[in-house]
């Protein structure tokens, strides 16, 4: 297996979909639908690969990103000291949070992930979402020049950036989205070598005893322009506890990422 790509966290996508060096992965999904949730769990999987991580969120505080990775670590939401201690250690030296919950500038981002790419020599960059890197909704120019410049520091270092976007709120958000529904400039989901969309059956949520065998999430590739170019959807069940997406038939037990 290749030691520079990093593989999703899900046997279904392998030798399907993987992160690979120099390219950009929009992430999208209705707002609420998990996927900051499902980033945070591939992140765990690059961590235990010893790749290392620089997180830009805005969206969320640095604690708030900290406590999901360790609720997905320790595999329950009532993590113990002994839980805690071990996941710090885990993330140090490998993972750093830019801590600032204000709108960025664009020109402020790329120089963060640069900085990051030269200076921390990081293998995976998350920029947490384009709503927070200061365009407006509708100014469609600075959106493409953004994601054109943000896919130029993934071009020229050996490292993978993901950029969450999100999906335009439909009247109906019970099918997951598609690659036109990325929010904003056509471009944001033109450019990138790959888009995923992550999906929660939000139906079943309301209605568990009458959808008990539909899967609670899906994750789709919408678009993949190198590897084998593969697109598809895998669909995933979800641990509150643990806040983990699983296989069918594969529900996390006790943690996986104890030993590393």
């Amino acid at each position: 297996h290749d030691p520079s790509v990093t593989p999703m966290p899900f046997n279904l996508l392998r030798g399907k979909f993987e992160f690979r060096p120099h390219e950009l992965t929009i992430w999208s999904g209705f707002k609420g639908h998990g996927k900051s949730l499902m980033i945070s769990q591939a992140l765990m999987t690059a961590i235990k690969r010893g790749k290392k991580i620089f997180v830009i969120s805005p969206e969320f505080r640095p604690e708030s990103v900290l406590e999901r990775m360790l609720y997905q670590f320790a595999q329950t939401t009532s993590p113990t000291p002994e839980h805690i201690n071990e996941f710090m250690s885990f993330v140090t030296e490998r993972m750093w949070l830019y801590d600032a919950q204000a709108s960025l500038k664009p020109k402020v981002v790329i120089a963060l992930c640069r900085y990051a790419a030269d200076t921390l020599d990081v293998q995976h960059i998350v920029i947490d979402s384009l709503m927070k890197c200061g365009m407006a909704p509708d100014d469609y120019g600075a959106q493409k020049n953004f994601v054109d410049q943000v896919q130029s520091v993934a071009h020229k270092y050996p490292l993978h950036i993901h950029l969450v976007a999100h999906a335009r709120k439909g009247n109906d958000d019970s099918k997951p989205p598609k690659l036109n529904d990325v929010k904003g400039a056509s471009e944001i989901a033109d450019m990138p070598e790959n888009v995923l969309c992550v999906w929660r059956n939000k139906e079943k949520e309301k209605n568990p005893n009458q959808k008990h065998d539909e899967p609670d999430a899906s994750l789709t590739v919408e678009a993949q322009r190198n590897g084998d170019g593969w697109i598809g959807a895998v669909n995933l069940m979800y641990d509150p506890d643990s806040q983990l997406f699983f296989e069918p038939g594969n529900k996390p037990e006790g943690s996986q990422y104890v030993r590393f």
